[in-house]
């Protein structure tokens, strides 16, 4: 996404572009440490004092040579990019090509594998030494967003002027690094070059997605031939979901329900959390451990005890002898289903629509039980991990709509990616993903001028 200019304006707009081509008159003064008043952002700032050390700023191609040929080839064949490029290629690649930007991956040191993009725009890029092979290390070619992005580990864009490079000031580029997701170590480098749209605000979030889902699919270090990393599921430790009349409505609700038939009755928050726990342990739970996922602390074992008892009255005027609640340990007798098991019977079936059809939203959204909050952040990462693996655009559009996705850029640039151009829930979901991004600017400005 956009990074402000320390005046608060984003780095493409016209005004924050003439004061840094003015920086770059007097690059000893603008990078002092003494210059308190530079307008220049403070990664590019930094970039450009390292490189004020390093090369000229009118050079024309990469001063260190990079690799090609039979070298190249093996490079790009030991690389980890070489193992997710075909998914690369349809969440990332693709879709930027069709829009006229190039797209590079580059390796640790900055050397770019691969490059794609429309045939005029490589032919120009060619031009200024943006070629495979070709080294975009700070160190050869200074402040560019491929080498931020190795330098700092982090996302990054530079526009424009920032570069340090004269010839290379009339490209914008955007860039995330690829990193290890067992040690942080950077493996490589995601890029996207060409005009302003290369940096316009929902490039960043485009390439977050497709480097996290590069890297849940990468092969363990030192095994090339090792599978992916398998999609993230729920453990097996209850049993299959049970059907009957009786069922349990536990997902993104305020207050929960139970419903028999046509009947349905709400439930109290301590009810709720209560057959939370009880339903997904059908042998039981003892009062010191149901005390311990409610309360936090088995000092709470009274206060467990009198719930129990008001639950069991619950159940008895509502369910009769279909469902009852028994002691030693404590555990529900009966058939009683509900739509938190059928979602996690869906999602380890790998069952899109099933789940979609059953996931309302947030497990007892309300709930600060401790073990209700696990279960929570563990239902909804599973949820969202099969989502991003397996949905398509329309799926996807459908989650999206879940109160805990509004938010969620990493759905929004995958609906973006899947969908077809002319898809309503494209148009949909760049609208949104922009208007997101209008927030977080509008954030960062108020946070600049304070």
């Amino acid at each position: 996404m956009h990074l402000p200019s320390r005046a608060g304006r984003l780095p493409t707009d016209a005004g924050y572009q003439h004061g840094v081509l003015r920086a770059h008159e007097d690059l000893p003064a603008a990078t002092s440490p003494e210059n308190e008043r530079s307008m220049v952002r403070g990664p590019v700032l930094e970039s450009w004092r390292r490189s004020l050390d390093l090369l000229p700023r009118d050079a024309s191609a990469p001063v260190r040579a990079g690799v090609s040929g039979a070298e190249l080839a093996e490079v790009r064949r030991r690389h980890v990019f070489s193992a997710v490029l075909p998914m690369l290629h349809e969440r990332l690649i693709e879709p930027a090509v069709e829009a006229g930007l190039l797209v590079a991956l580059g390796d640790e040191q900055g050397r770019l594998l691969w490059l794609e993009g429309p045939s005029p725009q490589r032919t120009l890029a060619e031009d200024v030494g943006f070629v495979v092979g070709a080294d975009w290390s700070e160190d050869a070619m200074g402040t560019n967003a491929p080498a931020l992005a190795l330098a700092s580990g982090s996302a990054i864009q530079v526009a424009g002027a920032e570069h340090y490079v004269e010839v290379i000031q009339g490209w914008s580029c955007s860039a995330v690094p690829l990193l290890d997701p067992a040690s942080g170590e950077v493996l490589g480098v995601i890029d996207v070059t060409g005009d302003e749209r290369a940096v316009g605000p929902l490039v960043l979030p485009l390439l977050r997605a497709a480097a996290r889902a590069a890297q849940a699919e990468l092969p363990h270090r030192g095994d090339e031939a090792a599978d992916p990393a398998p999609m993230l599921r729920f453990q097996r430790t209850v049993a299959d979901p049970r059907t009957g009349d009786l069922e349990l409505l536990l997902t993104g609700r305020r207050t929960s329900l139970i419903r028999r038939g046509r009947v349905t009755a709400c439930l109290s928050g301590r009810h709720a959390e209560l057959l939370t726990l009880l339903h997904l342990h059908p042998d039981g739970l003892g009062a010191g451990e149901l005390a311990e996922s409610l309360y936090g602390s088995v000092d709470a074992v009274g206060t467990v005890r009198a719930e129990v008892l008001r639950l069991r009255r619950v159940l008895q005027g509502f369910a009769g002898d279909a469902l009852s609640l028994d002691s030693r340990p404590y555990h529900l007798q009966g058939e009683l289903d509900s739509d938190l098991l059928r979602t996690r019977a869906a999602v380890d079936g790998g069952d899109v629509d099933e789940v979609l059809a059953h996931y309302e939203g947030r497990l007892l959204p309300a709930s600060e039980a401790p073990e209700i909050r696990r279960l929570r952040e563990r239902t909804s990462a599973v949820v969202r991990a099969l989502m991003l693996e397996n949905a398509d655009h329309e799926q996807l559009w459908r989650y999206a709509q879940l109160p805990e996705n509004e938010s969620d850029l990493e759905v929004l640039m995958a609906v973006l990616t899947l969908a077809p151009p002319d898809a309503p829930e494209r148009a949909a979901a760049a609208a949104r993903a922009e208007a997101l991004e209008a927030e977080e600017q509008e954030e960062r400005t108020r946070a600049d001028v304070r």
